[in-house]
């Protein structure tokens, strides 16, 4: 089970009918800082020269092996890691990326957006899979997909079926916008041809093993034309990725093998390569085998070389966290959070290895962690778990219900969320700023329409 690489579970986090549990026990939303902040690395350029803002837009990174990638809810992007994995180069997940960006900037699916734009992740996922639709498989009734952990059954309803799908005319208009957003960021587009005929390939299976991106973004020999066209007048055509954007994917694309799939890992990236991708599969994968003190030794030894590297030392942390040796974590975790401090996952990662020391003085330290990780992850139901259990173990009923509240407004439960932010007026002081966020949290509530 994922850490951090964490877990969002839609089963156990969501309030989703029993009808719909078979979806849920599939999807599983992950959270990890540096897959994260490369993806955001490669896009945020696209982001700009589509006229988005960079921190309005968010990526959702969804553990399945399909090849999937959609917008919902605004200005949030959710990606597979299958269809990361199956990534070649940076510029072919970029290509695919500005196509997504495409859709945001041209406002496709509005009805849809207008709908779930004010709900939390948690609550869009819901609707997704209360629609029939796998996050992971969107609009496809695909239980995952070729490749993916569940297979290819399941089917949606046929009314869900244009649930996230668009039409051959958004998906041209995407495109253009893709290679416009290229142009003006001097990249090529040889990236995106790659990656459409990799989807056509594809696109010749039979239809019950197709990847869902094609069912939710339909293909044509005129978008490959496009993109063919581009390349052929584009001055970038042959712009290759640059070493950084390189190094950052091939890392990347390493971690999520050694988490997702790790006997592939171990086979994919052998002893004998000693690059830093491989080492740092290898250990990933080594640690998610039960070979902790192997997957420590490569660990190590990559920190060793590269003290400085903030994703080596929450790995690390992750390791021993999830070992049972909360108290040996603590210091990678802490290392971690001072070498990216305005992270504010690495924050909840470490205030999680502070609180199960069970020392008062780690859990004021917790504290002071997720207050300041709710500047950049108010919408993180994690952090209001952790904050609620950790004011709890100080016995402060009031800010303990208020976190809760926090909680039950995330999973769209209003009555639950009214009655916690109720007790949490009740206990702190009037005029605080607990005090007050507990009144707002009320009248947003009494404000906001029923779904």
């Amino acid at each position: 089970m994922f850490k951090r690489i964490a877990i969002l579970t839609c089963l156990s986090l969501l309030a989703l009918a029993p009808l719909h549990a078979a979806y849920a026990q599939r999807l599983n939303l992950i959270r990890d800082a540096e897959i994260e902040n490369t993806i955001r690395t490669f896009v945020i350029p696209i982001w700009k020269a589509a006229g988005l803002d960079p921190n309005a837009v968010e990526i959702m990174i969804v553990q399945d092996g399909s090849l999937n990638a959609f917008v919902a809810g605004g200005q949030r992007i959710f990606i597979n890691t299958g269809l990361i994995m199956r990534t070649e180069t940076p510029n072919q997940l970029i290509g695919v990326m500005a196509h997504e960006s495409g859709h945001i900037a041209g406002g496709h699916l509005v009805r849809m957006h207008e709908e779930l734009r004010a709900l939390s992740t948690m609550q869009i996922l819901e609707t997704i899979l209360a629609g029939g639709a796998m996050a992971g498989g969107a609009a496809s009734g695909t239980g995952g997909g070729r490749g993916g952990p569940t297979g290819g059954a399941n089917k949606a309803p046929g009314s869900v079926m244009s649930f996230l799908k668009y039409s051959q005319t958004q998906e041209s208009a995407a495109d253009q916008a893709a290679i416009s957003y290229l142009q003006k960021t001097g990249q090529s587009p040889k990236g995106s041809v790659q990656f459409l005929r990799t989807m056509l390939k594809e696109e010749r299976l039979a239809i019950a093993q197709r990847d869902p991106y094609l069912t939710t973004h339909p293909l044509t020999p005129e978008r490959i034309s496009a993109f063919e066209e581009a390349a052929a007048r584009s001055p970038y055509a042959n712009t290759p990725d640059t070493p950084k954007f390189l190094d950052l994917h091939h890392r990347m694309v390493a971690k999520l093998y050694g988490f997702v799939a790790p006997d592939i890992a171990l086979q994919r990236y052998s002893e004998a390569d000693r690059s830093v991708p491989a080492r740092y599969a290898r250990a990933i994968a080594l640690y998610r085998k039960g070979s902790l003190g192997s997957a420590l030794l490569t660990i190590d030894g990559l920190l060793k070389e590269y003290p400085n590297d903030p994703y080596f030392h929450e790995v690390r942390g992750q390791m021993l966290y999830e070992n049972g040796r909360a108290a040996e974590s603590v210091t990678s975790y802490r290392r971690a959070v001072q070498l990216l401090p305005a992270v504010g996952i690495l924050k909840i990662d470490l205030a999680r290895a502070l609180l199960d020391t069970n020392n008062p003085e780690n859990d004021r330290e917790a504290i002071r962690n997720l207050e300041l990780a709710v500047q950049q992850e108010a919408g993180s139901f994690e952090l209001w778990r952790l904050t609620a259990a950790a004011y709890s173990k100080q016995n402060n009923a009031g800010m303990t219900s208020l976190a809760r509240a926090e909680m039950a407004i995330l999973r769209g439960q209003r009555s639950e969320a009214q009655s916690h932010a109720a007790a949490a007026e009740r206990s702190l002081q009037p005029g605080t700023p607990a005090w007050q966020r507990a009144q707002d949290i009320k009248a947003y509530i009494n404000t906001r329409p029923r779904r």
